[in-house]
């Protein structure tokens, strides 16, 4: 992988230069991701935005800044806020399992799903293509279809595991805001 790193080096010395960054007091991982975000040098000049609009594009101290560049990297890879993450599915027979390790990429045609005794838990399947993911959890296995929102987030990070923790982590945020301000209301 010395190509890519080689890149990255040349990537980040790019973006120490117009950050005005000093290059011997910055932190990243082993990998090089950087901040709160964990971009790496690439991926920071790209996708990082002066989310707080204080001049600078500080992706270790700026909440909002790591937040925004996190957002416009999604919105740069297709997401879209109107349209669904995953689905959970029940199963009918055992025809699914042709269905596992055709990637994270949503290729799986809706009507291919109902071949193969995939239905969703709840929720409509609509007509977008879907990735069908198979989790292991203390109680067995958990089924799951994600649409391109979760494709996306496997961009950001590639595992299917950690797109689902995020997406439940939304849902358990997004949750306690409406409880709140339902709360608040009444």
């Amino acid at each position: 992988r010395s190509k890519f790193f080689l890149s990255e080096l040349e990537q980040f010395l790019l973006l120490t230069r117009e950050e005005a960054l000093d290059i011997t007091d910055i932190k990243g991982s082993y990998a090089g991701a950087m901040g709160k975000s964990q971009f790496i040098a690439s991926s920071y000049r790209s996708y990082a935005i002066d989310f707080d609009n204080d001049g600078k594009r500080d992706l270790w101290e700026s909440n909002a800044d790591a937040i925004g560049s996190i957002a416009n990297y999604f919105k740069r890879h297709g997401w879209l806020p109107e349209l669904q993450v995953v689905l959970p599915v029940r199963l009918k027979g055992t025809a699914y399992k042709k269905l596992l390790d055709r990637g994270m990429k949503p290729t799986i045609k809706p009507h291919t799903l109902k071949w193969h005794g995939v239905t969703p838990l709840h929720g409509a399947l609509g007509e977008d293509n879907v990735a069908f993911f198979e989790f292991d959890v203390e109680e067995g296995k958990q089924h799951w279809i994600g649409f391109n929102n979760f494709y996306v987030i496997t961009r950001y990070n590639h595992s299917p595991l950690y797109a689902l923790a995020v997406y439940q982590l939304s849902e358990k945020i997004k949750q306690a805001r409406e409880k709140k301000l339902a709360k608040s209301s009444s």
